[in-house]
């Protein structure tokens, strides 16, 4: 298929809204209420992702435009009925709490929390803690749960560790528990400072959804928390650009940028 057939297939069949003038149409609507974040955020990247298609298309044949205009004006009103979607999904403070928890220093000086039991285990104590809160933190960075809810990485790695072993195990869990406990508290005040601090504005390139070319299975190049502080944070958009323009503290737009 020519890449303007391709281009006009895409905009033939767009999710439209009804009215002034458009055709009627499909339109990606966010998801039943309660339903699951993910659901919302699919819904919302498979129509940014046909918006970005659409521009890309127009600019491409511009002679286009006065058919391709109410349609691509239609995508746009779409994608931003999907993004309010996610948006009150999502929760603003828990973006900000995974940030400063990526922001946190690795922790030094681990052979406090060990209990005196800890030469017993089999493994390196120390090692075995700054994996396990390494797992904890990388998991918060990511936004697939809550940070409290991440605490299940970090016992992924001592359950590896100890394998069928039961002996020294729940300690170890213990220390584990409270060396995090220990991070939240800290993460708390520095939530409680970047929220009384200024915000930052940051551009960045929309990443359209990748399709995988043999089994058409979808993969999102963003993170659940990066597609969250975007629906939570869009302060602007240039679809031409396929940029958008996010408004959010330095904490959280420092994460953002650093992919």
């Amino acid at each position: 298929m020519s890449e303007f057939a391709v281009a006009v297939a895409g905009l033939r069949t767009p999710a439209v809204v009804p009215g002034a003038g458009a055709p009627a149409g499909p339109v990606p609507t966010p998801g039943p209420a309660g339903a699951e974040p993910t659901q919302a955020v699919r819904v919302w990247r498979r129509a940014q992702t046909r918006t970005l298609e659409g521009f890309a298309a127009a600019a491409a044949f511009p002679w286009l435009e006065p058919w391709a205009g109410p349609r691509l004006s239609a995508l746009t009103g779409a994608v931003e009925q999907a993004r309010g979607a996610v948006a009150r999904r999502v929760n603003p403070r828990e973006l900000l709490t995974a940030a400063c928890v990526a922001a946190l220093p690795v922790p030094v000086g681990l052979r406090e929390w060990l209990p005196a039991c800890a030469g017993s285990w089999g493994v390196d104590g120390e090692w075995l803690l700054l994996e396990a809160w390494m797992r904890w933190q990388s998991a918060c960075a990511e936004g697939e749960a809550q940070v409290a809810d991440c605490v299940r990485a970090a016992s992924a790695a001592v359950y590896e560790a100890f394998g069928r072993r039961r002996k020294g195990r729940d300690e170890a869990l213990d220390s584990v528990q409270r060396l995090i406990t220990a991070s939240i508290d800290q993460t708390r005040r520095h939530v409680d400072a970047q929220l009384a601090g200024p915000s930052r504005l940051v551009q960045m390139e929309i990443p359209p959804l990748e399709t995988e070319p043999f089994t058409g299975r979808e993969h999102d190049p963003l993170t659940p928390w990066q597609a969250g502080v975007i629906a939570v944070h869009q302060s602007g958009v240039d679809w031409p650009a396929g940029q958008v323009t996010v408004t959010a503290s330095r904490v959280v737009a420092d994460l953002l940028l650093s992919g």
